[in-house]
């Protein structure tokens, strides 16, 4: 007895919760966010003595409040013979930046912190704009990068545009990929908010673009499939797209799960054994494996059948 389309049957409502998911998690993302001082500038002095770290830190802390700074955070370092004081507070331009470094130097010799300028050793200033061109960078190359995934599709799919569009399959991966980015983010974006040291940074950059390739080639690979079955198995008028989709999900739902498996292994030893960016490096992984092993076998092929228009004309047959 042939064995029910289970995977395809009820695709129509695994999508639209997907789509509900995509949007409500971007939007808490987003809610949540807090960027590093690689993005919105942060400052760094090196005093030449070693000062009492609470005292200093309180007292720029209550400084920058009565300045009407927001999102401050002001930390301390005592070493043997020096200070290092570090600032990170929302600032908008490059001039902001410049104005607080110097509003802070003024303050240390008012507040008899130091006493002369020349105890500060050294200073170090990220402006907003160096996070500003990273992700103006960032942003040309994903979308050259996406362009040519589209021309590459459109065409190593030409050979089956009488069945199915190369145009729809193309769509479906970026779609695909946008939830798998989406999902864990805001997991992400969760993590932000119980733990305020977690931030955006181009940690987080790196493991988005790392998801991307690995969801983007995921999801290529199982239409690679559908296309040789199609083109292979399949060339009479009586084609029934919905087995051709559900024969090409089985044939590569064991590649998948093993890829994401082992892969997942990894990463979970990376998150357990690791600290600080490794750790977090690996928690958007980790998070992000399940994202796109999900949307790869039950999301990619099911929205391509639905928009192809075969779905409603085969549903009976299923």
């Amino acid at each position: 007895m042939e064995k029910r389309f289970d995977i395809i049957k009820k695709s129509r409502m695994r999508v639209l919760v997907w789509i509900v998911l995509m949007v409500v998690s971007r939007v808490l993302f987003f809610s949540s966010a807090r960027y590093s001082e690689e993005f919105t500038g942060w400052i760094s002095l090196w005093v030449q003595w070693q000062l009492a770290q609470e005292d200093v830190w309180q007292d720029i802390q209550n400084y920058l409040l009565q300045q009407g700074y927001e999102d401050i955070k002001v930390s301390v370092e005592a070493w043997s013979e020096s200070t290092v004081i570090k600032i990170h507070t929302k600032v908008e331009n490059d001039e902001m930046v410049s104005s607080l470094s110097k509003e802070i130097q003024n303050h240390l010799l008012s507040a008899d912190i130091i006493s002369s300028p020349d105890e500060i050793i050294q200073q170090t200033v990220t402006w907003p704009s160096v996070g500003s061109y990273m992700q103006k960078t960032a942003l040309r190359a994903l979308i050259v990068w996406l362009a040519f995934i589209i021309i590459y599709m459109l065409f190593s799919f030409a050979a089956i545009r009488n069945y199915i569009s190369p145009a729809i399959l193309a769509f479906v991966t970026i779609g695909t990929m946008i939830f798998d980015i989406s999902i864990p983010a805001w997991a992400y974006g969760l993590r932000m908010h119980i733990n305020s040291t977690i931030q955006i940074d181009t940690i987080f950059i790196i493991a988005i673009l790392t998801t991307m390739w690995y969801s983007i080639n995921d999801t290529i690979v199982i239409f690679d499939r559908i296309r040789e079955n199609l083109k292979n198995k399949w060339t009479g008028k009586d084609v029934l797209y919905g087995k051709v989709f559900q024969d090409s999900l089985r044939q590569t739902m064991r590649r998948s799960i093993g890829t994401s498996v082992s892969t997942l292994l990894v990463v979970l030893a990376m998150f357990i054994f690791g600290s600080g960016v490794i750790q977090n490096f690996a928690f958007a992984i980790w998070v992000w494996i399940i994202a796109w092993s999900y949307s790869s076998i039950f999301i990619a092929a099911p929205l391509a059948y639905i928009i192809s228009g075969r779905y409603r004309k085969e549903k009976s047959k299923l």
